[in-house]
């Protein structure tokens, strides 16, 4: 391997993207996140909240 060749394979602004696992605690967060905003998004439609609210009126507390 040349001289060139080593810079090249060290440089961190190579070409060759080295991509980092995701932990899991970053999973599990981006997966609450979106599927809160999913929810959010989908119950703030007029038509799902009038769907649903006969079922959330039969839940004491609520």
């Amino acid at each position: 391997m040349s001289k060139l060749e080593q810079i090249l394979a060290s440089n961190a602004r190579s070409p060759v993207f080295k991509r980092k696992s995701v932990s899991g605690r970053a999973r599990l967060l981006m997966l609450l996140l979106t599927s809160l905003l999913i929810a959010f998004v989908f119950l703030t439609q007029p038509p799902v909240r009038e769907a649903v609210e006969p079922l959330l009126s039969q839940i004491p507390g609520l």
